[in-house]
């Protein structure tokens, strides 16, 4: 039965105001009103365009199970407010235009779907098998240590420090750059880059004198092309032998043909960003749960070795960094007694699927020993998250380190977050040492 929201005492709902994420954190009372009520809701306001929002884990796990009714190559991937949408295809064509590119590629391998985005995805799948992290595992936890050893130095200290700045970004942008082989002379750049990329508002920190904020978002964006279009070339030119993923990517064919050059640049986006990203946000998401359950903190730093999967896993479900991906129907068909048409987007809300009280006993409870977990925060099915295992592993090993003096952080401030419907960002949580 199709709900709308005129039909029902609904019509409050608003799941695409970003201003609202930033303002108040995740819409929870709203998406356990629409589990219950109107669990495929057709959302229909002023600023976006219209949706189904699809809020229970077993309905989005059908969704994610049925890939050729429901498809990435749509034309929208993620809601956005209408401006915001307008935005990124303007983005798109002038970026095509400026460098000679085809307007019909997308982004990157995420907008694609089988067959073809499985071939773009077998070139670096291999890379992020439980098999490969185990071999990367002592170096994960080499990482770990250093920049948890830091950090703490840091808090000791005294006053506040940013927990974003000083831990839940240097451990993710340290591992994806040591797997694409990327000197540490640029970590910092790329944290710049990445975060003006996925900010549409960011800037001004990076600004030099006399910059706007349109001039400094354009300067980095053309810093951030040329060091791509450079690792490119030096890639291409020293060869297929070296084991690293930009050397794997230069070479690789699809078809019997090489990526093209709008190809590469997309998958290296992708790659660098999404690796930094949502690892970055669910590590500061934990360090924030355990500051807010204490029992949990506890029990957790009393035997990290014996729980860190389960609680790893425990702070994915409950910080589920990704908001939302969408997909278009091409096909009639029914989902949870709704009927969606062909052409239609449905827009898939994975923090309330991962709090859903029908796949989940007690959802709205942290435990770090809960098992099993099968929370959705990376995804099910063709589309399940490329780096899900390196996140896995990174954060084990952050939070293996971090479990002596988690009782020592106290979390001392809202979080600022950043002005984005797709990845509930955190740009900067202060906390602060306590004895």
């Amino acid at each position: 039965m199709t709900v709308a929201a005129a039909d029902t005492d609904l019509a409050h709902i608003d799941l695409a105001d970003i201003e609202r994420y930033k303002r108040d954190g995740y819409p929870w009372e709203q998406w356990k009103q629409l589990r219950e009520h109107a669990p495929v809701f057709w959302h229909e306001t002023a600023t976006s365009p219209p949706f189904w929002a699809v809020t229970r884990h077993a309905d989005i796990h059908t969704v994610h199970s049925h890939p050729e009714v429901f498809i990435n190559g749509g034309p929208i991937l993620r809601m956005d407010s209408t401006d915001g949408l307008d935005a990124l295809a303007r983005f798109h064509r002038r970026d095509t235009e400026r460098n000679g590119w085809d307007p019909g590629e997308p982004f990157d391998m995420v907008y694609k779907d089988r067959p073809e985005h499985l071939d773009f995805r077998t070139i670096t799948m291999r890379r992020f098998t439980p098999r490969a992290m185990r071999r990367f595992e002592a170096r994960l936890d080499e990482l770990a240590r250093h920049h948890v050893a830091e950090f703490v130095e840091r808090l000791r200290s005294g006053g506040e420090v940013d927990l974003v700045d000083e831990l839940s970004t240097p451990v993710p942008l340290a591992t994806i750059c040591e797997l694409l082989a990327i000197d540490p002379a640029f970590w910092s750049d790329l944290n710049a880059w990445t975060n003006v990329l996925f900010e549409p508002d960011a800037g001004a920190e990076f600004a030099r004198a006399g910059e706007s904020v349109t001039d400094v978002r354009r300067r980095l964006g053309r810093e951030y092309f040329d060091f791509r279009e450079q690792l490119i070339a030096e890639r291409r030119a020293a060869g297929p032998d070296a084991d690293d993923m930009v050397t794997a990517l230069v070479h690789a064919t699809v078809d019997g043909a090489p990526l093209s050059q709008q190809q590469l640049h997309g998958y290296l986006n992708l790659l660098i960003g999404a690796g930094n990203e949502t690892t970055r946000n669910s590590i500061t998401g934990g360090v924030a749960a355990f500051a807010a359950h204490p029992n949990e903190r506890d029990r957790f730093a009393a035997a990290p070795d014996t729980m860190l999967e389960t609680a790893v896993e425990e702070i994915l479900r409950w910080t589920s960094p990704v908001i939302q991906f969408a997909r278009t129907a091409v096909t009639e068909f029914e989902l949870a007694d709704t009927v969606i048409r062909a052409g239609d987007t449905v827009v898939l809300f994975y923090p309330s699927a991962n709090r859903d009280e029908a796949a989940f006993v007690d959802p709205d409870r942290f435990d770090v020993t809960r098992d099993p977990n099968f929370h959705l925060a990376f995804g099910h099915g063709h589309h399940f998250c490329l780096g899900a295992n390196l996140a896995r592993w990174e954060m084990r090993s952050v939070f293996r380190e971090l479990a002596p003096w988690l009782g020592n952080i106290e979390v001392v401030g809202r979080p600022d977050v950043a002005h984005h419907l797709h990845v509930y960002n955190v740009k900067h949580l202060p906390v602060r040492w306590v004895n």
